[in-house]
């Protein structure tokens, strides 16, 4: 089993690992799984890019063998990737021969019907069938969907991702050698945020669900005083981890809504882009290049940005520049901090913005599709896009849905204090004010779970200022800290009515984990999996008084009836904080 999670991350180890699996299970006389195991090492050896012939007739073995035991599923993955080997050794009549013996039952696994159209796509290309190849990778990606929507949990379709990294990787490598602007964007929509194809649902009313995320927050809070006073927190921790793997896997039985929608084209992109005068970034990494899709209303693009190490490499330290300019810091201390973001924003800012600056312009709102790549780069900072409305959405396609979508006017607004936040009641103060008697305030001591859900029940703009930490290894259990404990993200996924407009004055709540398919997942994707339209939300740290100034003015403009993205470009400008600021605006925010 560790052999196969390795797969497909470091196919060297897992190779290692299958075959001292292989030898400990032979020594014990399990046959059966000792050449599930060799299966695996073969695999590992295929994925790693072996070439070496021999390999044909070790696969046919071990295939035998699997049959003789049974193990027919196993046995057509063997021969499915020997098939691979003999495409690379230009032998297509041996793979073809291969892959025409693989019959899958409709009882196989779907990482096998993945695995065949994989195998059968660079079969195609290797044979001159482009085309073909490319409708292969479709099929596959198609039924990967259909699976996901089986499933209602964010969690869940997340994680599935991964098994169609392959087809995606395949599908985004033919079309970047296309080269055609709309080729490459029906690629970035089909192989990338693959969850956002998946028509959400909500999901059913359960008390008991309800009741398991109350007594996590209880925990929690127990655990926080624990600490406070120096007593032993194990037990607690334990009885927390083993209540959160219960809610986890309880969510994964909610249905699916069975939904898929078909990416929308480049020209009703563009269509979009023209009414609004903006420009589309669309970054992609194959084979260690970084390529960029641009797009405006009459005009498209695609660009070579050269290797994709440099911006990798600047990426690694941003995240800790910008956490650490977030603190109050003795003065000379600071000035290096600064120096040191600033430059790593200039830089990000010259290979990711300026090669397409004539068509970004000056003052055009900007539509960045996310890669899971570049997840957490603070776009609103970069020189090249400050001052700017940018917004980041799940997709293009679901970006386009939202300009087609009703207008929803802003009739109220809820906003919410949370504890220990030095300037949180200023802060919701300030902005609440913007509203008058539109708004409704939950003060510091009354922002429990059930006040903050049945505030986010009857609000059209819903605004939190409290601490918030994303939770890398589970993101859906991210939160953000309330007087009777953390809210999470499953407790976004239980409402049913969710805010148009979510501002999340917190730190890291606009952060990502990125899953071993590139797919995001954290809070914000939570608000916007459930309904919401836009979420306001910082990928880093937040200075308190940056967020207290930016999103009090902000809100002056949001009661105005201005959009979310512009509205926080025009207040970050009037304060003069561009450089300072990290917010930004995630889903439609324009």
């Amino acid at each position: 089993m560790l052999a196969r999670l390795n797969l497909r991350q470091d196919a060297r180890e897992a190779r290692k690992v299958a075959r001292r699996a292989a030898r400990l299970f032979s020594n014990r006389g399990s046959d059966a799984w000792a050449t599930k195991a060799e299966a695996v090492a073969l695999a590992a050896e295929v994925m790693n890019g072996s070439r070496r012939p021999a390999l044909l007739d070790e696969a046919a073995d071990i295939a035998g063998r699997l049959r003789t035991q049974g193990l027919v599923h196993d046995a057509s993955a063997v021969l499915l990737q020997s098939a691979r080997v003999a495409v690379r050794l230009d032998d297509l009549p041996t793979a073809r021969g291969r892959v025409r013996g693989v019959r899958q039952r409709a009882d196989a696994p779907l990482e096998n019907r993945l695995l065949q159209h994989e195998v059968r796509a660079e079969l195609s290309l290797a044979g001159g069938r482009r085309k073909d190849a490319m409708q292969h990778v479709r099929d596959g990606l198609a039924s990967l969907h259909d699976w996901q929507s089986s499933f209602g949990s964010l969690d869940l379709q997340s994680s599935l991702v991964g098994h169609g990294r392959g087809l995606a990787v395949a599908g985004l490598r033919m079309a970047v050698e296309d080269g055609r602007p709309e080729v490459v964007f029906e690629w970035t929509e089909r192989a990338r945020a693959l969850t956002s194809r998946v028509a959400a649902v909500r999901p059913p009313d359960d008390p008991d669900g309800a009741a398991r995320l109350q007594e996590l927050r209880e925990l929690h809070a127990q655990i926080r005083a624990a600490d406070a006073e120096g007593r032993p927190v194990v037990a607690l921790v334990r009885k927390s981890s083993r209540l959160q793997q219960q809610i986890r896997e309880r969510a994964w039985h909610d249905p699916g809504s069975g939904l898929v929608t078909e990416p929308t084209t480049l020209d009703q992109l563009q269509a979009q882009l023209g009414q609004q005068d903006g420009v589309m970034l669309v970054h992609v990494v194959t084979h260690g290049r970084l390529r960029l899709l641009v797009a405006t209303g009459d005009d498209t693009r695609v660009l070579d940005l050269g290797d994709w190490a440099p911006v990798g490499r600047i990426l690694d330290g941003l995240r800790a520049d910008l956490d650490v300019s977030a603190a109050h810091l003795p003065p000379p201390l600071r000035q290096v901090v600064l120096d040191s973001l600033d430059d790593r924003l200039a830089t990000l800012s010259r290979h990711l913005v300026a090669p397409a600056a004539d068509l970004v312009g000056d003052d055009r709102p900007v539509l960045i599709v996310p890669t899971g790549r570049l997840a957490g780069t603070p776009w609103t900072m970069l020189p090249g896009l400050r001052g700017r409305p940018v917004t980041m959405p799940r997709s293009a396609s679901l970006w386009v849905a939202h300009q087609h979508a009703p207008d929803h006017p802003r009739r109220r607004a809820a906003f919410v204090a949370g504890p220990r936040v030095e300037r949180a009641a200023e802060e919701v103060r300030r902005a609440a004010a913007a509203w008058g008697e539109r708004a409704a305030v939950v003060a510091s001591a009354d922002a429990t779970a059930a006040h903050v859900t049945e505030a986010a029940h009857s609000a059209d703009v819903m605004h939190v200022a409290a601490h918030g930490r994303h939770s890398a290894d589970n993101p859906l259990f991210s939160g953000l800290e309330l007087a009777d404990g953390p809210w999470f993200g499953y407790d976004i996924d239980r409402l049913s009515a969710v805010p148009r407009t979510v501002v999340l004055s917190a730190c890291e709540l606009g952060r990502s984990t990125v899953r071993w398919g590139e797919e995001t997942v954290g809070m914000t994707q939570a608000w916007l999996h459930a309904g919401a339209c836009t979420v306001i939300a910082s990928p880093a740290s937040v200075d308190d008084d940056v967020a207290c100034e930016v999103l009090a003015e902000t809100h002056v403009r949001l009661a105005a009836g201005r959009a979310p993205a512009y509205a926080l470009a025009d207040a970050t400008a009037a304060l003069g904080l561009g450089a300072r600021s990290s917010f930004m605006c995630f889903g439609a925010g324009w």
